[in-house]
């Protein structure tokens, strides 16, 4: 049985006055090759809204989760593969995510983002409640590393 592969790349830039999110860019990997930014609006087809739903409610459980920790992000890196079948049913869920630290920021602010917090973050981040409603039977495996200083 052959298999659809849909390919996204999110990056996300953060600051000291909006922590949130400053700038946001997220890209599908089009049939042609071609790298194509993401804009949703009324003509996106259905199931690529679903899965940008899914990529996006991780990205913000992440930035969400790092903000309670008060860890002083400068940017956020993430590649998303969803495997479904032929017929469109999700059968794998792949995401990785990077974190990059605020260079400026003070030294205690930038500790708080030890290998506890980190493995918090990715726990919470596995409550995003797109994925929850994920079908059980629906592989799923996302990570989460802090980039190197």
């Amino acid at each position: 049985m052959s298999t659809r592969t849909f390919e996204f790349r999110l990056c996300s830039s953060h600051g000291a006055a909006d922590p949130a999110s400053d700038e946001l860019l997220v890209e599908f990997h089009a049939d042609s090759g071609d790298w194509q930014a993401q804009h949703p609006s009324l003509s996106t087809p259905g199931f690529r809204l679903y899965l940008l739903s899914l990529l996006l409610c991780q990205h913000f459980y992440l930035v969400a989760n790092a903000q309670e920790r008060a860890i002083p992000l400068q940017r956020v890196e993430g590649t998303f593969t969803v495997i479904t079948s032929s017929d469109w049913i999700l059968e794998q869920v792949n995401g990785h995510f990077r974190l990059t630290l605020d260079p400026g920021a003070p030294a205690e602010e930038l500790a708080r983002a030890d290998d506890v917090a980190i493995a918090f973050i990715s726990r919470r981040m596995k409550l995003c409640p797109v994925s929850r409603n994920l079908p059980a039977a629906v592989e799923k495996a996302i990570s989460l590393e802090l980039a190197e200083a």
